[in-house]
């Protein structure tokens, strides 16, 4: 990561320009993965806010038989899918997909995914109909079978891309890049898994404050997660906006839980997410204007990451207040709205800092900030292959308890 400009707000208290390019949408994963209309509806009323997108996850065990009930749903919502497509199976949990996809052996199903997705979204009637599609996410981790294989990721996402380009659906899709925040696989650099700029419209980063449930984590700000992965994106691929795909805090009440692999002190236990939350939207505002849309993980999974799903969740009115400010915005807006002359809008002045300069005191927190968040890394890494199974066993089984 030598020799990156690293492209940073360091203007605070900024009053930002009111135009659609210089906002962030606002959307959420929501549980039921999109065939609960009721839980996107109350989603809504209590944040008091009107979703631009939603996210759903699906593997190759479905096609648009199902696909279809929850796009439509979203779309009745007034929101955009991000359609998450993992390329693994329930019953081959442990199985890399990609290179299968490769050599041919899903063309079938390939096609046929694309053929009907394009009647559905034909016959919605809208010239301007989109879906975000975000293939093999998160590939810089462990815990997914096609993570950790930066040349067999390429070759897929350009062949899956090909097929959506021969069969006339590309203008339909705007291609999600997905990286995690951070690098638990074998190589430390997102940049040896990105497909390219020609099938590439949004750069995408996940990241969770897992705070102390694990021995190697800790209560971890917007800011410490994001900074790094954001400051490559920003540099590396400055003509491409940023979405936040998931992004979540634990509550200070969680309690490590060791069947899952948690083996934390619950030292954080007088932090508070709202607090956090308050932070994140702030931080979004002023130091990460090159984000153009955040995707909130509300559901209480591995922990209890929801701002309304239980009585014991924390942070909804924080996030109720924040998203009302005009910076946050419903509506969603194409990739290339946010770009003009081969950079994002609505940055601001002052935006790019030498990391070799090594002089500017912000950089200085960005490395401390980078090497607390890094710690993560070799503790994921030294995960057990049970864990990690569980781990797989547990995502396909979200899904599938999901569908109707």
């Amino acid at each position: 990561m030598r020799n990156i400009l690293f492209l940073i707000i360091m203007s605070y208290g900024v009053i930002l320009s009111n135009t659609v390019n210089a906002k962030s949408m606002v959307g959420a994963y929501i549980q039921g993965n999109g065939y609960r209309l009721e839980k996107m509806t109350a989603f809504e009323a209590d944040i008091n806010k009107d979703l631009a997108i939603i996210n759903l996850f699906t593997s190759f065990d479905y096609d648009w038989h199902t696909l279809r009930v929850q796009n439509a749903n979203i779309i009745a919502q007034g929101a955009t899918p991000m359609i998450t497509l993992e390329p693994t199976l329930a019953l081959r949990h442990n199985d890399n997909l990609l290179p299968e996809i490769i050599a041919g052996d899903w063309d079938e199903y390939l096609d046929n995914w694309i053929a009907d997705f394009k009647i559905w979204i034909e016959d919605l009637g809208d010239p301007n109909a989109k879906v975000l599609l975000r293939f093999a996410h998160e590939f810089n981790g462990i815990w997914y079978p096609w993570s950790n294989y930066p040349t067999h990721y390429i070759l897929a996402w350009r062949y899956l891309h090909e097929r959506f380009e021969m069969a006339g659906a590309n203008q339909y899709v705007e291609w999600v890049w997905n990286a995690n925040n951070v690098d638990v696989d074998d190589y430390d650099d997102i940049t040896l898994y990105y497909p390219g700029d020609d099938v590439v419209d949004w750069t995408s980063i996940d990241g969770y404050n897992w705070g102390s449930n694990f021995s190697f984590s800790q209560w971890n700000t917007f800011a410490e997660l994001f900074e790094e992965k954001y400051a490559l994106l920003m540099s590396k691929y400055p003509n491409k906006p940023i979405i936040i795909a998931e992004i979540a805090s634990a509550e200070p009440s969680d309690i490590p839980d060791l069947l899952l692999g948690q083996d934390g002190d619950d030292s954080d236990s007088a932090e508070s997410k709202a607090l956090w939350i308050k932070d994140m939207f702030k931080q979004l505002r002023t130091h990460f204007r090159g984000i153009k849309g955040i995707v909130w993980f509300n559901i209480n999974k591995e922990l209890s990451w929801s701002i309304n799903e239980a009585d014991h969740n924390t942070g909804l009115t924080k996030f109720k207040k924040k998203v009302k400010r005009q910076y946050y915005i419903s509506e969603f807006r194409m990739a290339d709205s946010f770009v003009r002359n081969g950079m994002l809008k609505g940055l601001g002045k002052h935006q790019i800092v030498n990391k070799q300069a090594n002089t500017s005191e912000r950089q200085v927190m960005f490395m401390q900030r980078g090497h607390r968040v890094k710690g993560q890394a070799a503790g994921f890494r030294q995960m057990k292959k049970a864990m990690i199974e569980q781990r797989r066993k547990q995502h396909h089984k979200m899904i599938a308890e999901q569908v109707r």
